[in-house]
């Protein structure tokens, strides 16, 4: 549970406002990234940016919030990841374009494996949930859109509960083997691929089954 609210205390609508805010949730990114959570605190994430502990306080109540900030703002840059990923892969077939799309996911998550470890743990305590369904849409959304354009090459599907399994496996995939601090596993975005292929060209799926869920 969080030590206190996790709502920011104020939205910056200044552009010099934004920045500072932006240049505080990178040194937290960076503060994790090396320190993990143990060496995660205001005081350290002030020092690393450059500000007085006071400038974090005017936006952020506590590390929590602090934390709840950057697993949305990490969430929202995965998304715009993939939404590229997708539009550049246009006119390439289903397997190359699923390669692209689970060789950028393997590395986002073991680039720095400190940082995406801590933000998983964060993740699952802190209650952000509502926060990241804007960034999850778009996900889903991304994912959905390389399907539409392979529709010739599968069996028939529902569309939408496609994209959000294809999600969920590949999440899975990823976050078996992190948090261990070691290079992915060389054939990672190799099995990815082979898994997702595998669901999606698989027999058509009973659609009264219940959907599976993306969100944890």
């Amino acid at each position: 549970m969080p030590n206190g609210p996790i709502s920011p205390r104020k939205t910056p609508r200044q552009s010099r406002s934004r920045d500072t805010v932006e240049i505080i949730l990178q040194a937290a990114a960076r503060v994790l990234a090396r320190d993990s959570l143990e060496g995660f605190n205001t005081n350290r994430v002030a020092e690393v940016a450059g500000v007085s502990v006071g400038s974090v306080y005017q936006y952020f109540p506590n590390k929590d919030s602090l934390m709840a900030a950057l697993i949305e703002r990490t969430q929202v840059a995965l998304a715009e990841t993939l939404e590229a990923v997708v539009a550049n892969t246009d006119g390439l077939p289903l397997e190359a374009a699923l390669e692209a799309v689970a060789e950028t996911v393997v590395e986002q998550q073991y680039g720095t494996p400190r940082l995406a470890a801590a933000i998983d743990r964060e993740e699952m305590r802190l209650p952000v949930a509502a926060s990241l369904l804007a960034a999850e849409k778009r996900l889903l959304d991304a994912t959905a859109r390389l399907l539409e354009r392979h529709e010739s090459e599968l069996p028939a599907l529902d569309r939408s509960r496609a994209a959000r399994d294809c999600l969920v496996i590949t999440k899975a995939l990823v976050e078996a083997d992190t948090g261990s601090e070691r290079p992915p596993p060389a054939d990672l975005a190799d099995r990815i691929v082979r898994t997702l292929l595998g669901y999606l060209r698989g027999p058509a799926r009973d659609d009264r089954d219940p959907p599976s869920r993306f969100s944890r």
